[in-house]
């Protein structure tokens, strides 16, 4: 019960210190130190994401165990691609490792690191998805252990929930995120179209023009100043006396 409580522990600290407009990368590197302080026999983690089908590590918490992901994607195969490609946890020894994959195994025996565990990340990257049905299925969290028989199946699940729910936060975030992009980009677009509308009116008051002929003026100011239509008409907006004269 202690590992359960210490889980929703961790899971719930990382979700209250989250903020949109925190790195991806640095967010998940603090889940990767999580899970390291929570997960006994854990001596290390690393994030491995898919950016156009191609993996890289994106945070980890010892930069000398970084081979021992290079070593998978050079071979193309390995404990952390497996639990990306299939959505499924992966848990693997060294000797079971050496059978399958051997350029893994051989970067692990030289690192020392005897056990791992890996679990697949559903996190959206910096331009889409890249999509296993009708999830996003980007990644893995790897968990390293130098000890022969580190996570037991409870400690594995415990990670596997934790993960599954850090993915269903950033995920969460990242539409949030994304949404308050969308709205404030819209924002703007109505700015900028009542700064104009009002600054063709006071171009048709002033010069006694027409509406189209108003804003052929406003388009021909901006390129003679080499400022934007919208900088044009906030100014005239805001003291037309600047333009036109008093």
């Amino acid at each position: 019960m202690d590992q359960f409580r210490d889980t929703a522990a961790a899971l719930r600290e990382l979700t209250e210190s989250m903020r949109l407009d925190e790195p991806q990368d640095a967010l998940l590197e603090r889940v990767a130190k999580k899970v390291v302080g929570m997960l006994p026999g854990a001596d290390a983690a690393t994030v491995t994401l898919y950016s156009d089908d191609e993996p890289s590590t994106v945070a980890t918490t010892d930069e000398s165990l970084l081979p021992l992901d290079k070593a998978q994607y050079s071979a193309d195969e390995g404990p952390c691609l497996k639990a990306a490609q299939s959505g499924t946890i992966v848990r693997t020894r060294l000797e079971t490792a050496a059978e399958r994959w051997p350029d893994f195994a051989a970067a692990a025996e030289q690192l020392g690191v005897r056990t791992a565990l890996a679990c697949p990340l559903f996190v959206p990257d910096e331009s889409h998805f890249r999509r296993r049905d009708t999830e996003p299925l980007s990644g893995a969290l790897n968990v390293w252990s130098f000890e022969e028989n580190a996570f037991d199946p409870v400690e594995a699940a415990l990670v596997a929930m934790f993960t599954s729910a850090i993915s269903a936060i950033v995920l969460t975030a990242s539409r949030w995120a994304a949404a308050e992009r969308q709205a404030e980009t819209l924002v703007a677009a109505l700015e900028t179209r009542d700064a104009i509308a009002t600054a063709k009116g006071i171009v048709m008051a002033r010069l006694e023009l027409n509406a189209e002929e108003a804003f052929r003026w406003l388009t021909e100011a901006s390129q003679h100043t080499n400022r934007k239509i919208r900088e044009i008409s906030v100014l005239i907006a805001e003291d037309p006396g600047t333009v036109f004269g008093s």
